[in-house]
């Protein structure tokens, strides 16, 4: 199995620091491989690593300007954009939402992650007692290269319930 492929499996099944590892080795094999740059980036945010990820996102974008730097905002901004969505949201999708309540996470733990969650998930509902829409931050900020995008990526997450 190539370096990339085993990266992409260990970073699916959680275990990110061996993840991170072949990433870094599949960079270092691949230096014009902006796929395992954008790979190291999300796996480098995973495991605290911000400026680590900051620095390969930027050379998948650089490598291939179809990876968008992500756009960063402070976590009370994401809020209020998860706020600003919800009341634009149409009529029905407010209906869909119903009580649920909506609270953003940085990313899916570690823990999530080993149990099934997608690394790169934008949402998890959880509809026990209390029905529970979790928005992962770092997740839709790594899809979008502006406010604007990163809006609109908030409203189809919380439309799409």
């Amino acid at each position: 199995m190539d370096l990339l492929n085993r990266a992409r499996d260990l970073y699916v099944a959680g275990r990110m620091h061996d993840a991170l590892e072949a990433a870094q080795a599949a960079c270092d094999r691949e230096p014009k491989n902006s796929e395992a740059w954008w790979l190291l980036g999300r796996i480098s945010r995973h495991t605290g690593l911000l400026a680590a990820s900051d620095v390969a996102f930027l050379k998948a974008h650089e490598l291939d300007s179809r990876f968008a730097l992500p756009y960063r905002v402070p976590a009370s901004r994401f809020a209020a954009l998860i706020e600003e969505s919800r009341s634009a949201l149409s009529a029905s999708a407010r209906r869909r939402l119903g009580s649920t309540l909506i609270r953003a996470q940085a990313m899916p733990t570690p823990e999530q992650v080993r149990q099934g969650i997608d690394p790169d998930a934008l949402s998890l509902r959880d509809p026990g007692p209390q029905d529970v829409l979790t928005l992962f931050q770092v997740n839709h900020e790594n899809r979008s290269a502006s406010e604007e995008a990163l809006q609109t990526l908030v409203s189809r997450s919380l439309a799409a319930v």
